[in-house]
């Protein structure tokens, strides 16, 4: 199978919404800024939260060229070990956060979740990085299963669930980052279906996990008010009740950029988790249609370059990045517009963050980088090579019959 050009589609949707992320955080975020400042007495300047995006979307781009060159199967052979440091880092931070050492660790509202990095404005979130550790360990899991004809036998059965309850207790209730352990769930289970992994083991592994997560649910407070938010209005769906007047604010065609009210301390993390409620506020049901539509286009893209891939290891890690986005923008889209309980987690390539976008960037770059070994293209080229080959030799014929 030869090397060829890469799905350069994808590139150019994902570099379009970095592209959209920029725009509306310059336009809200001296607003933004100017609200922290009252508020908190912080100093922020008008551009500071832009320039601050504007680094990261750097970083991001180059941890997506990263990904796009660096061969994958480097990676996947340190797949067991992300597993463990991810671990050992989701273990680290909640010890220096209960440790009070706020100095290090990022901590919001009892919760710490990122490793401080000094200087520079972001913060290093493991759960980030046990995303990657899934997307490389399970293709691995169960194409070495599968090929040794132990499947859906304890030998793929119990460390894939050892996986999924570390998952949920190192990410979900030590780090009480519960939208990262559903995202890492749905990878898991959209790529064990797709692997083949029958139905019956896939039964019994969701409804183990169904009961890890209502435990998960009713042990912590905050999770409660926010499902008690989905179905009543009040306190708790505070800011639900603000994303939907944000977009019905907007109308058809929206109060235009930088005229957002929102965005001026109504409506909780306008610049991350709630940039889609300001983009319906901005631009309107247009603008967030189309919004939408490139989200879902990227999604379809990156699905459509599995089914060219021969290798089943490969197929598998794409369809992994393909879930880590979908799960990112159906929770996203579903707290924001009032369809799931809210659950604040990343829009992807267009929310104000850090990590977040620069792994999922660099997932996109491994993505790419697949792309150009798809059996059907090598097809097409082999065609168009033979057929070329074909017409020479045809036209070559014919002057030696004319001569």
């Amino acid at each position: 199978m030869r090397r060829h050009r890469a799905d350069l589609v994808i590139l150019i949707l994902t570099v379009i919404l970095m592209a959209v992320g920029l725009v509306v955080i310059f336009a809200i975020g001296p607003r933004v800024a100017q609200f922290e400042n009252s508020q908190n007495g912080s100093g922020f300047g008008d551009f500071y939260f832009f320039g601050h995006h504007v680094a990261v979307v750097f970083a991001s781009v180059v941890a997506l060229i990263v990904g796009w060159t660096l061969k994958h199967e480097m990676v996947a052979k340190f797949a067991k070990k992300m597993v463990i440091a991810s671990i050992v880092l989701c273990v680290l931070v909640w010890i220096l956060g209960k440790a009070g050492a706020t100095g290090i660790v990022t901590c919001d509202e009892g919760a710490c979740r990122a490793f401080r990095i000094p200087g520079l404005g972001v913060g290093f979130q493991p759960a980030e990085l046990f995303k990657v550790a899934v997307l490389f360990y399970v293709p691995w899991l169960i194409r070495d299963r599968k090929e040794r004809k132990v499947l859906d036998k304890s030998d793929f059965i119990v460390p894939i669930s050892l996986l999924m309850f570390s998952i949920a207790f190192f990410v979900g209730i030590l780090l009480k980052d519960f939208g990262s352990t559903v995202v890492m769930i749905f990878m898991i289970f959209t790529m064990m279906l797709v692997g083949g992994v029958s139905f019956k083991t896939i039964g019994w592994l969701l409804l183990g996990m169904v009961a890890a997560f209502f435990v998960l649910v009713v042990t912590q407070r905050h999770r409660v008010e926010r499902i008690m938010g989905f179905a009543q209005d009040g306190e708790e769906g505070w800011h639900l009740e603000n994303s939907l007047i944000g977009m019905g604010t907007g109308g058809l065609f929206g109060v235009g950029l930088g005229n957002s009210i929102q965005s001026t301390g109504y409506l909780p993390e306008a610049l991350s988790d709630s940039i889609f409620s300001i983009i319906g506020e901005s631009w309107g049901l247009f603008g967030a249609s189309i919004v939408l539509i490139i989200l879902v286009a990227l999604m379809v893209r990156i699905l459509s370059v599995s089914k060219k891939i021969a290798d089943k290891e490969q197929c598998l890690l794409v369809v992994g990045v393909f879930a880590w986005i979908a799960a990112h923008v159906i929770i996203n889209l579903g707290g924001m517009t009032g369809l799931t309980p809210m659950k604040g987690i990343t829009l992807p390539f267009l929310s104000y963050g850090g990590t977040s976008m620069m792994f999922i960037s660099y997932a996109v770059g491994v993505v790419l980088q697949i792309s150009g070994w798809t059996k059907r293209e090598t097809i097409e080229e082999d065609e168009d090579t033979s057929s070329r080959r074909g017409q020479r030799g045809t036209r070559y014929s014919s002057s030696r019959r004319r001569a």
